[in-house]
Protein backbone atom coordinates (compact mmCIF):
# COMPACT_ATOMS: atom_id res chain seq x y z
CA UNK A 1 0.00 0.00 0.00
CA UNK A 2 1.25 3.71 -0.86
CA UNK A 3 2.33 5.66 2.02
CA UNK A 4 -0.77 8.37 2.17
CA UNK A 5 -0.48 12.01 2.96
CA UNK A 6 -2.56 14.02 5.13
CA UNK A 7 -4.32 15.33 1.95
CA UNK A 8 -5.26 11.61 1.08
CA UNK A 9 -7.36 11.21 4.42
CA UNK A 10 -10.82 11.48 5.19
CA UNK A 11 -11.20 12.64 8.53
CA UNK A 12 -13.92 11.54 11.34
CA UNK A 13 -15.70 15.29 10.67
CA UNK A 14 -16.00 13.87 7.26
CA UNK A 15 -18.17 10.68 9.08
CA UNK A 16 -20.44 12.95 10.38
CA UNK A 17 -21.14 14.78 7.36
CA UNK A 18 -21.31 11.62 6.00
CA UNK A 19 -23.66 9.98 7.91
CA UNK A 20 -26.28 13.05 8.30
CA UNK A 21 -26.40 12.35 4.50
CA UNK A 22 -27.28 8.83 4.88
CA UNK A 23 -29.59 9.39 7.58
CA UNK A 24 -30.32 6.04 8.58
CA UNK A 25 -26.86 5.67 9.75
CA UNK A 26 -26.17 6.01 13.44
CA UNK A 27 -22.62 6.86 15.12
CA UNK A 28 -21.79 4.31 17.90
CA UNK A 29 -20.88 6.54 20.79
CA UNK A 30 -17.57 5.59 23.12
CA UNK A 31 -18.83 5.66 26.83
CA UNK A 32 -15.86 5.15 28.34
CA UNK A 33 -12.88 7.72 29.36
CA UNK A 34 -8.75 8.02 28.72
CA UNK A 35 -6.22 6.32 30.56
CA UNK A 36 -5.83 6.20 34.94
CA UNK A 37 -6.10 10.05 36.54
CA UNK A 38 -7.26 11.60 33.31
CA UNK A 39 -11.08 13.03 33.25
CA UNK A 40 -13.55 11.94 30.33
CA UNK A 41 -12.77 13.04 26.88
CA UNK A 42 -8.84 14.30 28.03
CA UNK A 43 -8.33 11.98 25.08
CA UNK A 44 -9.28 12.42 21.47
CA UNK A 45 -12.21 10.11 19.95
CA UNK A 46 -12.47 8.81 16.28
CA UNK A 47 -16.20 7.22 15.79
CA UNK A 48 -16.47 3.87 13.22
CA UNK A 49 -18.23 5.04 10.17
CA UNK A 50 -19.08 1.76 9.41
CA UNK A 51 -19.78 -1.80 10.72
CA UNK A 52 -20.48 -5.24 9.33
CA UNK A 53 -21.48 -8.12 11.48
CA UNK A 54 -19.06 -11.19 10.22
CA UNK A 55 -18.93 -13.89 13.18
CA UNK A 56 -15.66 -15.56 13.87
CA UNK A 57 -13.31 -12.52 12.45
CA UNK A 58 -10.31 -12.74 14.01
CA UNK A 59 -7.04 -11.24 11.74
CA UNK A 60 -7.75 -8.93 8.43
CA UNK A 61 -5.09 -7.74 6.16
CA UNK A 62 -5.44 -5.07 3.19
CA UNK A 63 -4.89 -5.94 -0.13
CA UNK A 64 -2.71 -3.14 -2.82
CA UNK A 65 -5.65 -1.44 -3.66
CA UNK A 66 -6.10 -0.08 0.12
CA UNK A 67 -9.68 -1.34 -0.12
CA UNK A 68 -10.27 -5.01 0.00
CA UNK A 69 -10.16 -6.59 3.44
CA UNK A 70 -9.08 -9.97 4.09
CA UNK A 71 -10.25 -11.59 7.26
CA UNK A 72 -9.60 -15.02 8.97
CA UNK A 73 -12.89 -15.87 10.31
CA UNK A 74 -12.14 -18.84 12.53
CA UNK A 75 -13.78 -22.09 10.12
CA UNK A 76 -12.73 -20.27 6.91
CA UNK A 77 -12.41 -17.09 5.50
CA UNK A 78 -13.83 -14.10 3.79
CA UNK A 79 -13.03 -11.01 1.22
CA UNK A 80 -14.95 -7.50 2.00
CA UNK A 81 -15.11 -4.66 0.25
CA UNK A 82 -14.90 -2.24 2.14
CA UNK A 83 -14.22 1.55 -0.70
CA UNK A 84 -17.43 2.58 1.24
CA UNK A 85 -16.65 2.73 4.92
CA UNK A 86 -20.13 3.44 5.33
CA UNK A 87 -21.18 0.20 4.30
CA UNK A 88 -18.37 -2.42 4.22
CA UNK A 89 -19.79 -5.88 1.85
CA UNK A 90 -18.78 -9.07 1.88
CA UNK A 91 -17.66 -10.23 -1.20
CA UNK A 92 -16.66 -14.00 -0.95
CA UNK A 93 -17.13 -16.34 2.20
CA UNK A 94 -15.54 -19.69 2.48
CA UNK A 95 -16.42 -21.23 5.76
CA UNK A 96 -15.61 -25.36 4.23
CA UNK A 97 -12.26 -25.17 3.80
CA UNK A 98 -11.13 -28.89 2.82
CA UNK A 99 -8.25 -30.60 0.99
CA UNK A 100 -8.48 -32.13 -2.33
CA UNK A 101 -10.97 -35.34 -2.13
CA UNK A 102 -11.43 -35.07 2.22
CA UNK A 103 -14.98 -35.21 2.59
CA UNK A 104 -14.77 -35.75 6.13
CA UNK A 105 -12.02 -33.36 7.61
CA UNK A 106 -11.99 -29.53 7.07
CA UNK A 107 -9.61 -27.01 8.49
CA UNK A 108 -11.03 -24.71 11.82
CA UNK A 109 -9.48 -22.26 14.26
CA UNK A 110 -8.41 -20.12 11.34
CA UNK A 111 -6.84 -17.30 13.11
CA UNK A 112 -4.58 -15.71 10.49
CA UNK A 113 -4.91 -14.54 7.40
CA UNK A 114 -1.46 -12.81 4.91
CA UNK A 115 -1.87 -11.00 1.48
CA UNK A 116 0.80 -10.50 -0.87
CA UNK A 117 0.21 -9.15 -4.83
CA UNK A 118 -2.28 -12.11 -6.20
CA UNK A 119 -1.77 -14.64 -3.18
CA UNK A 120 -3.80 -14.84 0.10
CA UNK A 121 -2.20 -17.01 2.73
CA UNK A 122 -5.17 -19.03 4.80
CA UNK A 123 -3.07 -20.80 7.23
CA UNK A 124 -4.69 -23.13 10.41
CA UNK A 125 -5.45 -24.04 12.78
CA UNK A 126 -3.66 -21.67 15.17
CA UNK A 127 -4.01 -24.69 18.26
CA UNK A 128 -2.21 -27.90 18.15
CA UNK A 129 -3.13 -30.19 14.94
CA UNK A 130 -7.27 -31.02 14.97
CA UNK A 131 -8.84 -32.36 11.64
CA UNK A 132 -6.82 -30.40 8.80
CA UNK A 133 -3.96 -28.67 9.42
CA UNK A 134 -1.87 -26.85 6.81
CA UNK A 135 -2.08 -23.82 4.16
CA UNK A 136 -4.25 -22.93 1.84
CA UNK A 137 -2.79 -20.14 -1.30
CA UNK A 138 -5.54 -18.30 -3.23
CA UNK A 139 -5.26 -16.57 -6.59
CA UNK A 140 -6.83 -13.32 -5.84
CA UNK A 141 -6.70 -11.23 -8.75
CA UNK A 142 -10.37 -11.02 -8.88
CA UNK A 143 -11.07 -10.73 -4.75
CA UNK A 144 -15.04 -11.63 -5.26
CA UNK A 145 -13.72 -15.05 -6.65
CA UNK A 146 -10.35 -16.67 -5.58
CA UNK A 147 -9.10 -19.19 -6.61
CA UNK A 148 -7.48 -22.41 -4.82
CA UNK A 149 -4.23 -22.83 -6.35
CA UNK A 150 -2.63 -24.92 -3.86
CA UNK A 151 -3.27 -27.04 -0.12
CA UNK A 152 -0.14 -27.91 1.92
CA UNK A 153 -0.85 -30.45 4.83
CA UNK A 154 1.15 -29.81 8.15
CA UNK A 155 1.67 -31.67 10.98
CA UNK A 156 1.72 -28.88 13.68
CA UNK A 157 -0.90 -26.05 13.53
CA UNK A 158 1.03 -22.43 12.58
CA UNK A 159 -0.47 -20.12 14.40
CA UNK A 160 1.13 -17.20 12.06
CA UNK A 161 1.95 -16.93 8.83
CA UNK A 162 3.49 -14.35 6.11
CA UNK A 163 4.01 -14.78 2.41
CA UNK A 164 5.87 -12.75 0.80
CA UNK A 165 6.75 -13.23 -3.20
CA UNK A 166 7.54 -17.05 -3.83
CA UNK A 167 8.07 -18.13 0.02
CA UNK A 168 5.63 -18.60 2.61
CA UNK A 169 7.27 -18.17 6.40
CA UNK A 170 5.12 -20.21 9.18
CA UNK A 171 5.39 -20.12 12.88
CA UNK A 172 6.32 -23.85 13.97
CA UNK A 173 3.87 -24.15 16.57
CA UNK A 174 4.59 -27.19 19.23
CA UNK A 175 7.47 -28.40 16.42
CA UNK A 176 10.45 -28.81 18.36
CA UNK A 177 12.37 -25.87 18.67
CA UNK A 178 9.82 -23.69 17.84
CA UNK A 179 10.93 -22.87 14.37
CA UNK A 180 10.16 -20.54 11.73
CA UNK A 181 9.34 -22.81 8.73
CA UNK A 182 10.06 -21.53 5.17
CA UNK A 183 7.91 -23.11 1.80
CA UNK A 184 9.26 -22.46 -1.23
CA UNK A 185 5.52 -21.69 -2.96
CA UNK A 186 6.30 -20.94 -6.54
CA UNK A 187 5.24 -24.06 -8.23
CA UNK A 188 1.55 -23.14 -7.05
CA UNK A 189 0.33 -26.59 -6.94
CA UNK A 190 3.39 -28.10 -5.32
CA UNK A 191 4.89 -26.34 -2.28
CA UNK A 192 8.13 -27.59 -1.21
CA UNK A 193 9.80 -27.14 2.50
CA UNK A 194 13.26 -25.34 2.30
CA UNK A 195 14.27 -24.08 5.77
CA UNK A 196 13.44 -24.29 9.18
CA UNK A 197 14.95 -21.68 11.49
CA UNK A 198 15.15 -21.20 15.47
CA UNK A 199 16.85 -19.20 18.13
CA UNK A 200 18.55 -22.11 18.92
CA UNK A 201 20.36 -21.86 15.61
CA UNK A 202 21.93 -18.60 16.84
CA UNK A 203 22.42 -19.74 20.14
CA UNK A 204 23.22 -23.01 21.67
CA UNK A 205 21.79 -21.57 24.85
CA UNK A 206 17.87 -21.14 23.53
CA UNK A 207 18.22 -25.19 23.43
CA UNK A 208 17.93 -25.98 27.26
CA UNK A 209 14.72 -23.47 27.57
CA UNK A 210 11.34 -24.74 27.78
CA UNK A 211 9.46 -24.20 24.72
CA UNK A 212 6.59 -21.96 26.29
CA UNK A 213 9.06 -19.79 26.92
CA UNK A 214 10.66 -19.63 23.32
CA UNK A 215 7.50 -19.78 21.60
CA UNK A 216 7.80 -18.46 18.14
CA UNK A 217 4.48 -16.45 17.98
CA UNK A 218 4.57 -14.18 14.77
CA UNK A 219 6.49 -13.86 11.52
CA UNK A 220 7.13 -10.67 9.19
CA UNK A 221 8.95 -10.27 6.25
CA UNK A 222 9.99 -7.37 4.65
CA UNK A 223 12.92 -6.65 1.97
CA UNK A 224 14.65 -9.92 2.39
CA UNK A 225 14.29 -9.24 6.79
CA UNK A 226 12.41 -11.76 8.80
CA UNK A 227 11.20 -10.47 11.77
CA UNK A 228 10.10 -13.13 14.52
CA UNK A 229 8.23 -12.27 17.84
CA UNK A 230 9.79 -15.14 19.88
CA UNK A 231 7.24 -14.64 23.64
CA UNK A 232 9.83 -14.23 26.38
CA UNK A 233 13.28 -14.97 23.89
CA UNK A 234 12.93 -11.38 22.68
CA UNK A 235 12.63 -10.17 18.52
CA UNK A 236 14.43 -11.58 16.25
CA UNK A 237 15.75 -10.37 13.33
CA UNK A 238 16.66 -12.86 10.65
CA UNK A 239 18.48 -12.68 6.95
CA UNK A 240 16.47 -14.33 4.54
CA UNK A 241 17.99 -12.92 1.50
CA UNK A 242 18.21 -16.86 0.87
CA UNK A 243 15.04 -17.68 1.92
CA UNK A 244 16.87 -21.36 2.14
CA UNK A 245 19.83 -20.06 4.41
CA UNK A 246 17.99 -17.91 6.86
CA UNK A 247 20.73 -16.25 9.41
CA UNK A 248 20.50 -14.17 12.55
CA UNK A 249 21.07 -10.57 12.74
CA UNK A 250 20.15 -9.48 15.97
CA UNK A 251 18.02 -9.98 18.89
CA UNK A 252 15.93 -7.26 20.58
CA UNK A 253 14.85 -7.68 24.27
CA UNK A 254 14.01 -11.05 25.64
CA UNK A 255 14.94 -12.69 28.83
CA UNK A 256 18.57 -13.91 28.92
CA UNK A 257 18.39 -18.07 28.17
CA UNK A 258 19.87 -18.75 31.32
CA UNK A 259 16.98 -17.51 33.47
CA UNK A 260 14.36 -19.27 31.13
CA UNK A 261 15.95 -22.48 31.84
CA UNK A 262 16.08 -22.57 35.25
CA UNK A 263 12.15 -22.23 35.00
CA UNK A 264 9.08 -24.83 35.35
CA UNK A 265 7.72 -25.21 31.47
CA UNK A 266 4.72 -23.50 32.69
CA UNK A 267 5.01 -20.44 35.40
CA UNK A 268 3.51 -17.16 35.82
CA UNK A 269 6.73 -15.44 33.42
CA UNK A 270 4.56 -17.07 30.46
CA UNK A 271 2.15 -14.50 31.00
CA UNK A 272 3.91 -11.45 32.86
CA UNK A 273 6.24 -9.02 31.49
CA UNK A 274 8.99 -8.11 30.83
CA UNK A 275 8.41 -10.76 28.10
CA UNK A 276 5.77 -11.68 26.06
CA UNK A 277 6.84 -10.39 22.38
CA UNK A 278 3.62 -11.19 20.70
CA UNK A 279 3.59 -9.11 17.21
CA UNK A 280 6.00 -7.29 15.34
CA UNK A 281 6.13 -5.45 12.88
CA UNK A 282 8.08 -2.74 11.20
CA UNK A 283 7.54 0.34 9.18
CA UNK A 284 8.19 0.86 5.01
CA UNK A 285 12.02 1.66 5.56
CA UNK A 286 12.67 -0.45 8.01
CA UNK A 287 13.80 2.49 10.66
CA UNK A 288 11.36 2.09 12.81
CA UNK A 289 10.04 -1.52 14.49
CA UNK A 290 6.75 -1.81 16.57
CA UNK A 291 6.20 -4.60 19.14
CA UNK A 292 3.42 -5.53 20.89
CA UNK A 293 3.47 -7.47 23.99
CA UNK A 294 0.31 -9.70 25.14
CA UNK A 295 0.84 -9.92 28.84
CA UNK A 296 -1.07 -10.32 31.75
CA UNK A 297 -0.59 -9.92 35.41
CA UNK A 298 -0.83 -13.10 37.81
CA UNK A 299 -2.42 -11.69 41.48
CA UNK A 300 0.22 -13.87 42.79
CA UNK A 301 3.41 -12.92 41.80
CA UNK A 302 5.34 -9.84 43.31
CA UNK A 303 4.95 -7.64 40.71
CA UNK A 304 2.61 -6.03 38.15
CA UNK A 305 2.77 -7.95 35.27
CA UNK A 306 0.70 -6.84 33.09
CA UNK A 307 -1.20 -5.30 30.63
CA UNK A 308 1.27 -5.21 28.08
CA UNK A 309 2.10 -1.88 25.84
CA UNK A 310 3.87 -1.49 22.62
CA UNK A 311 7.58 -1.16 22.01
CA UNK A 312 8.40 1.88 19.96
CA UNK A 313 12.13 0.57 18.61
CA UNK A 314 14.80 2.80 16.86
CA UNK A 315 16.79 -0.04 14.21
CA UNK A 316 18.81 2.79 12.23
CA UNK A 317 21.64 1.43 15.06
CA UNK A 318 21.32 -1.90 13.02
CA UNK A 319 23.27 -0.01 10.13
CA UNK A 320 26.16 1.47 12.25
CA UNK A 321 28.87 -1.04 14.11
CA UNK A 322 28.97 -1.04 17.82
CA UNK A 323 25.51 0.70 18.17
CA UNK A 324 22.87 -1.35 19.11
CA UNK A 325 19.04 -0.87 18.30
CA UNK A 326 17.17 1.00 21.45
CA UNK A 327 13.38 1.32 22.76
CA UNK A 328 12.85 5.07 22.44
CA UNK A 329 9.07 4.37 24.54
CA UNK A 330 6.45 2.03 25.22
CA UNK A 331 2.99 2.67 24.55
CA UNK A 332 0.71 1.97 27.52
CA UNK A 333 -2.19 0.19 27.48
CA UNK A 334 -5.77 2.27 27.65
CA UNK A 335 -6.66 2.19 31.36
CA UNK A 336 -10.39 1.58 32.82
CA UNK A 337 -12.06 3.54 34.81
CA UNK A 338 -14.95 2.96 37.50
CA UNK A 339 -15.35 -1.09 38.40
CA UNK A 340 -14.55 -2.40 35.47
CA UNK A 341 -10.62 -3.85 35.37
CA UNK A 342 -8.36 -3.57 32.84
CA UNK A 343 -6.56 -6.94 33.05
CA UNK A 344 -7.31 -7.74 29.40
CA UNK A 345 -6.27 -4.54 28.02
CA UNK A 346 -3.34 -5.60 26.31
CA UNK A 347 -1.64 -4.76 23.28
CA UNK A 348 -2.38 -7.36 20.29
CA UNK A 349 -1.99 -6.87 16.74
CA UNK A 350 -1.38 -3.57 14.92
CA UNK A 351 -0.51 -1.71 11.68
CA UNK A 352 1.64 0.72 10.20
CA UNK A 353 1.77 2.97 7.43
CA UNK A 354 3.81 6.44 7.04
CA UNK A 355 4.23 8.02 10.28
CA UNK A 356 0.68 6.19 11.52
CA UNK A 357 0.45 3.45 14.07
CA UNK A 358 -3.06 2.09 14.24
CA UNK A 359 -3.25 -0.42 17.39
CA UNK A 360 -5.78 -2.87 19.52
CA UNK A 361 -5.74 -3.59 22.72
CA UNK A 362 -8.16 -6.02 23.39
CA UNK A 363 -11.23 -5.29 25.23
CA UNK A 364 -9.35 -1.35 25.40
CA UNK A 365 -10.47 -0.54 21.88
CA UNK A 366 -8.18 0.88 19.11
CA UNK A 367 -6.01 3.62 19.34
CA UNK A 368 -3.98 5.65 16.66
CA UNK A 369 -0.97 6.90 17.20
CA UNK A 370 1.62 9.67 15.28
CA UNK A 371 4.80 8.25 15.46
CA UNK A 372 6.76 10.18 13.78
CA UNK A 373 9.14 10.86 16.60
CA UNK A 374 9.36 7.36 18.54
CA UNK A 375 10.40 9.19 21.68
CA UNK A 376 7.65 11.66 22.09
CA UNK A 377 4.45 9.77 20.32
CA UNK A 378 1.34 11.91 19.71
CA UNK A 379 -2.31 9.60 20.50
CA UNK A 380 -4.45 10.98 17.79
CA UNK A 381 -7.78 9.26 18.52
CA UNK A 382 -9.06 6.29 20.24
CA UNK A 383 -12.28 4.38 20.89
CA UNK A 384 -13.47 2.06 22.86
CA UNK A 385 -16.69 0.38 23.62
CA UNK A 386 -15.91 -3.06 26.23
CA UNK A 387 -19.08 -3.97 26.93
CA UNK A 388 -19.61 -5.45 23.24
CA UNK A 389 -16.00 -5.51 21.68
CA UNK A 390 -12.75 -7.37 22.25
CA UNK A 391 -10.61 -6.43 19.27
CA UNK A 392 -7.74 -8.40 17.61
CA UNK A 393 -6.46 -6.26 15.09
CA UNK A 394 -6.47 -2.83 13.53
CA UNK A 395 -4.87 -2.33 9.81
CA UNK A 396 -4.64 0.62 7.54
CA UNK A 397 -6.48 1.32 4.47
CA UNK A 398 -6.41 3.69 1.48
CA UNK A 399 -7.64 6.44 3.86
CA UNK A 400 -8.69 5.39 7.83
CA UNK A 401 -8.43 2.24 9.07
CA UNK A 402 -10.04 -1.25 9.60
CA UNK A 403 -10.53 -2.91 13.52
CA UNK A 404 -12.04 -6.23 13.78
CA UNK A 405 -13.59 -7.31 17.18
CA UNK A 406 -13.35 -11.08 17.36
CA UNK A 407 -15.82 -11.43 20.28
CA UNK A 408 -18.85 -10.03 22.50
CA UNK A 409 -17.56 -10.04 26.11
CA UNK A 410 -21.37 -9.98 27.84
CA UNK A 411 -22.06 -13.59 25.10
CA UNK A 412 -21.71 -16.82 26.93
CA UNK A 413 -18.36 -18.36 26.87
CA UNK A 414 -19.56 -20.78 24.12
CA UNK A 415 -20.87 -18.08 22.27
CA UNK A 416 -17.42 -16.56 22.33
CA UNK A 417 -15.86 -19.61 21.24
CA UNK A 418 -17.82 -19.67 18.13
CA UNK A 419 -17.39 -16.37 17.30
CA UNK A 420 -20.91 -14.98 17.84
CA UNK A 421 -21.06 -11.42 17.35
CA UNK A 422 -17.45 -10.45 15.84
CA UNK A 423 -17.69 -7.75 13.79
CA UNK A 424 -15.50 -5.51 11.55
CA UNK A 425 -14.94 -1.61 12.17
CA UNK A 426 -14.46 0.51 9.68
CA UNK A 427 -12.93 4.06 10.92
CA UNK A 428 -11.95 7.39 9.48
CA UNK A 429 -8.02 8.63 10.33
CA UNK A 430 -7.69 10.57 13.53
CA UNK A 431 -7.73 14.49 12.53
CA UNK A 432 -4.14 15.57 13.35
CA UNK A 433 -4.88 18.74 15.14
CA UNK A 434 -6.90 17.12 18.06
CA UNK A 435 -3.01 14.85 18.82
CA UNK A 436 -2.51 14.68 22.47
CA UNK A 437 0.90 13.45 23.98
CA UNK A 438 0.48 9.57 23.80
CA UNK A 439 0.73 8.05 27.14
CA UNK A 440 3.57 6.18 27.70
CA UNK A 441 4.77 3.27 30.75
CA UNK A 442 8.26 2.70 31.83
CA UNK A 443 9.78 -0.75 30.32
CA UNK A 444 10.30 -3.14 33.12
CA UNK A 445 13.57 -4.47 33.28
CA UNK A 446 14.94 -7.96 32.95
CA UNK A 447 15.93 -10.08 35.80
CA UNK A 448 19.22 -11.55 36.28
CA UNK A 449 19.36 -15.11 35.72
CA UNK A 450 20.81 -15.41 39.38
CA UNK A 451 17.07 -14.32 40.26
CA UNK A 452 15.05 -17.13 38.66
CA UNK A 453 13.77 -18.26 42.16
CA UNK A 454 9.92 -19.66 42.98
CA UNK A 455 8.33 -16.27 43.12
CA UNK A 456 8.07 -16.98 38.74
CA UNK A 457 6.46 -19.85 39.26
CA UNK A 458 4.23 -19.33 42.17
CA UNK A 459 1.06 -19.28 40.13
CA UNK A 460 1.45 -21.98 37.88
CA UNK A 461 -1.39 -23.83 38.67
CA UNK A 462 -3.74 -20.27 38.43
CA UNK A 463 -2.44 -19.53 35.16
CA UNK A 464 -3.55 -23.02 33.95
Amino acid sequence: MSQRGASGRWSRRCVLAGLAAAGSASVLVDDTTGDAGRAPGAFPTVEPAGRLDLDGVAEAVVGDDGETVYCALGDGFAVVDASNPFDPTVVHEDRDLRADGDAYSRMVSVMDVKVSGDRLLVPGPSAPPEFLSGFFLFDVSDPADPERVAFQDLEFGPHNAFVEGEFVYLTGSGEFGEPVVVYDVHDDDDPEEVARWTAADADDAWGTVPRTYRNCHDVFVQDDVLYVAYWDAGTWVVDVSDPTDPTAIARLGGHDPKYLAALDGLSAEFDELPGNSHSVLPNADASALFVSKEAHDVPTTLHEGGPGGIECWDLRALDVDGVEPSVESVLSPPAPRGDRTGSGWTAHNVGVDGDRLYTSWHGGGVRVYDVADLAEPLLLGEWRDPERTWFWTARPLESGFVATSYLQPQYSLRAQRQGDGARLYVFPDPDEDDAVPAPTMDRRPFPDPADATDDADAAADDDE
